[in-house]
């Protein structure tokens, strides 16, 4: 589903007002501050090289702060943390943008019927209490690793772990399966391991007891992480760790093409408000507009650039409207974080039934990159507006005398759109298809 910035018309002051006095950004600014905290909660993995404080390095040579706390006593499960004082009473400070859990390593690994019991239950009620009292926090579940060689302990009753490579799959999937379950993101460290692994083998990821992360495994972390949590490329991440810097360099670049991106995939910003309008026609009233936004607390709306209304039923009815333009703008918004989209529809009731309708040609279509549009004889100096099939307003463009206009639409979603335009008492439309 898509959204857009660009308005047929201006914000007016009292819309941009709004958006200062919230504070918010729109849907692509992506949650855009430099000032982040985050509560680690996990074990041995997490306290190895002191992997929150170097994500806070690493953060702070990129131009962000990342303020951390942690709970890490060695072997925990989630379990354990909910039964911890030290850990919950972290946790009922409040105010972490974000709350990092990390399973006891090999626990996400064994049979389902075992993680449906011993993991995935405290996993929910660590999510639970984080949103309790962190309302706006983020649960970011911290995706290990497969140890190097295996799961040699639980090898012989589960043979799927007998390898890195099975243990790592089975990790990633119940990772996976957790972050959904629990409206949460990912910080895919061990993809990036994987990678790192086999196309960058001098790269020592593990320490000697083959379970551990080595300072560099750590580092692999905390590049992930700062991607993550800031929704950042880590390439301006210069923090000079202790490694080798030619390793440095190829870290990066794997976090960039694997982490940064590929957000969505980590569900990183899936959970963000996305705000959605449909036009539709009604029998009783020339239109009603349903709005279907999702993971949005506040919704508000403005007709034709007025002042902002909070939306408060299913759906709106254009009936008392004047005939002619209008548009419908759309705020979703949760925790700061606001998207917007619009839709335009041109009312039409019985004291301007005598339009001239004209069909305008349209090539070549369907089209990838450019489509041209041939104008009626002598229609001068008027403005074509491109909209989705679903009212939706997409852009602009003017004749400026010419009788023929030449549209990009290479940056357009594959499907449906229509050409509207008028001249006094005329109005002409016409469709194409974008394909890719």
């Amino acid at each position: 589903m898509e959204s857009t910035n660009h308005f047929k018309r201006g914000i007016s002051k009292s819309l941009l007002l709004f958006v200062l006095v919230v504070g918010s950004a729109f849907h692509s600014a992506c949650k855009a501050q430099s000032l982040k905290r985050a509560l680690f909660l996990g074990n041995s993995y997490t306290a190895y090289n002191n992997l929150p404080q170097l994500t806070a390095d690493v953060a702070l040579s990129a131009g962000d702060t990342l303020e951390v706390a942690s709970s890490t006593p060695g072997g925990y499960t989630f379990e354990g943390h909910l039964g911890n004082a030290a850990s919950m009473d972290l946790l009922n400070q409040g105010n972490w943008d974000f709350v990092i859990l990390q399973q006891q390593s090999q626990m996400p690994a064994f049979p389902i019927s075992q993680v449906e019991v011993e993991t995935f239950p405290f996993a929910t009620q660590l999510n639970d209490s984080i949103l309790a009292n962190n309302p706006c926090a983020e649960t970011v579940f911290y995706m290990t690793w497969g140890r190097e060689n295996g799961d040699q302990q639980n090898c012989a009753n589960w043979p799927p772990v007998c390898t890195y490579e099975g243990m790592d799959d089975l990790l990633r999937e119940r990772y996976m399966m957790m972050a959904e379950m629990n409206e949460g993101i990912v910080s895919p460290v061990s993809v990036v391991w994987r990678y790192l692994r086999a196309n960058h083998p001098d790269i020592n990821l593990f320490s000697s007891d083959g379970s551990h992360p080595s300072p560099t495994g750590s580092y692999v972390a905390a590049v992930c992480f700062y991607s993550a949590l800031f929704r950042k490329s880590p390439l301006n991440a210069l923090f000079d760790y202790t490694i080798d810097n030619a390793h440095e360099s190829i870290i990066r670049q794997t976090v960039h093409d694997l982490v940064y991106n590929n957000l969505s995939e980590w569900y990183i910003g899936y959970w963000d408000p996305v705000a959605q309008l449909t036009l539709v026609e009604q029998n009783n009233s020339p239109y009603a507009i349903v709005q279907s936004s999702e993971y949005a607390d506040e919704i508000y709306y403005s007709i034709d650039n007025l002042e902002l209304q909070p939306w408060s039923e299913d759906s709106l009815f254009m009936g008392p409207l004047e005939p002619g333009d209008h548009i419908v703008e759309l705020y979703a918004g949760s925790c700061g974080v606001w998207d917007t989209t619009s839709v335009y529809f041109d009312l039409v009731v019985n004291a301007i039934a005598s339009i001239v309708e004209l069909e305008l040609s349209v090539f070549p279509n369907p089209a990838s990159n450019q489509v041209r549009i041939e104008l009626p004889n002598n229609w001068n100096d008027v403005t074509l507006d491109v909209f989705t099939t679903q009212g939706k307003w997409m852009m602009s463009t003017q004749n400026a005398g010419r009788n023929q206009v030449s549209i990009d639409c290479t940056k357009f979603p594959k499907g449906s759109y229509t050409i509207v335009m008028k001249q006094g008492n005329q109005k002409a439309s016409g469709t194409f298809i974008v394909v890719k």
